[in-house]
């Protein structure tokens, strides 16, 4: 790995959108979502700064402890910007301001099985192929799934048999540095970005009662999955 560390961001609402506000309180895996997310972000040893962004007291007197871990509140969002992740950028934006630093890792706050594997794959090929000159040929790391399905095209009214890939991003990991976030009009997926591929488990997210219940269903079976969980 290249000499540096990251500033970790996470944005952690004490009321997220309209279906299931207190999902960030909801207790998984031993303990409230928010502290599982958290806890994640903690464990990485490249991670040297981790930034909260939050309304919410019982985090801010949980965590206003300095240290590794620094409190803000510096953006909310919406409900309705929430639901349909409409100022993510913007949230990153705000944060940065209050950020020092070049490179950043955000994490969406509601995956709660994001593998640590995961993580360091992530930074690794960040490191890599942004920051590493030899073999540099990206700006910007993000995880994405990819969906195999046969589609219904309602233009043609044609089911297509070939099946093809889609991939979907859903804001739960990215990798990206301050110069290219603001040369890029303050995204964080550069112009040439390389795509991370995850599991379809790690992408179950607490936005929805019913994703909770099945979350902590899973969570409660851990030992029925060993490719994710091991052994």
């Amino acid at each position: 790995m290249s000499n540096y560390s990251l500033t970790a961001l996470i944005s952690i609402p004490q009321e997220a959108g309209y279906f299931f506000p207190n999902r960030h309180f909801e207790r998984i895996a031993g303990g409230p979502l928010y502290s599982v997310m958290i806890a994640k972000l903690e464990a990485i040893p490249q991670v040297g700064k981790i930034i909260i962004n939050t309304d919410s007291g019982r985090i801010k007197n949980e965590y206003s402890r300095g240290g590794k871990v620094k409190v803000i509140d510096v953006y909310k969002a919406e409900p309705q910007e929430i639901e349909f992740e409409l100022t993510a950028d913007r949230i990153t934006a705000a944060m940065l301001e209050h950020a020092e630093g070049e490179h950043f890792l955000q994490m969406g706050p509601i995956f709660p099985f994001l593998k640590h594997d995961t993580i360091n794959s992530v930074i690794e090929t960040y490191d890599k192929y942004v920051v590493n000159p030899e073999d540099r040929r990206n700006d910007s790391v993000f995880t994405m799934r990819t969906l195999n399905r046969r589609y219904y095209d309602s233009d043609t009214d044609v089911i297509r048999e070939d099946r093809p890939n889609t991939f979907v991003e859903d804001g739960i990991l990215h990798v990206f540095n301050r110069t290219t976030f603001l040369a890029g009009g303050k995204r964080k997926v550069g112009k040439t970005p390389f795509a991370w591929g995850i599991d379809e488990i790690e992408n179950l997210a607490i936005d929805s009662e019913e994703n909770y219940r099945l979350a902590v269903l899973v969570d409660e079976n851990r030992r029925h999955f060993p490719r994710i969980f091991g052994r």
